[in-house]
């Protein structure tokens, strides 16, 4: 694991409140369900590491996105749509990535201004991307490749944005060498 890689599986999971410290670390690893699907998970997180190990750092978004971002998301086995459209109370906005539970919800949503209504059939997360390792609890004024204030202001609030007016109960935002989980419940506290 070379420096700039932050642990797959680690005791030390950065944990914010989303589920308790003592599911994760003492229910979770002893449920039937986890422990089947640990075989399974271990080519995945070989197949990541080594996309982590290979990766050389960017602050260029676009190329944190090509290439480990859209590669970490497809092993993990997520359909999802890139820059799609979303309608909220500030006008259209582009989130990096929705994913949806199959190609054919992702499907049924291209080429639409997506709502509520359009994704709560088929739309699992809304996701947003930063650079290499981009700080995810300040906001940057002039962060690289920025043309739109928007994207200038706190990554945690962008996603909670996302949430909020996508009606998806899900959030992820990563800089690529972090990923976080966000819920709808809790998203509006921003580092959660």
């Amino acid at each position: 694991m070379t420096a700039r890689q932050v642990p797959l599986l680690s005791a030390a999971h950065g944990n914010q409140q989303l589920f308790s410290d003592h599911y994760l670390d003492a229910i979770l690893p002893q449920r039937a369900e986890w422990r089947a699907l640990a075989g399974e998970a271990a080519p995945v997180l070989a197949e990541i590491a080594a996309i982590l190990d290979g990766y050389t750092p960017s602050t260029n978004e676009a190329q944190v996105e090509q290439e480990v971002v859209r590669p970490v998301l497809a092993l993990l086995g997520h359909t999802f749509e890139v820059q799609p459209a979303l309608r909220t109370p500030d006008g259209t906005k582009k989130p990096d990535y929705i994913l949806y539970r199959d190609a054919a919800a992702r499907d049924a949503n291209k080429n639409t201004t997506l709502n509520e209504a359009l994704l709560a059939p088929g739309g699992l997360a809304v996701a947003d991307a930063k650079y290499w390792d981009r700080p995810l609890d300040v906001a940057m004024k002039g962060t690289p490749g920025a043309n739109d204030p928007f994207t200038n202001k706190h990554p945690g609030y962008q996603i909670a944005f996302y949430i909020q007016h996508s009606g998806l109960a899900w959030g992820v935002l990563t800089n690529g060498r972090r990923w976080r989980l966000y819920h709808r419940d809790t998203a509006h506290k921003l580092d959660r």
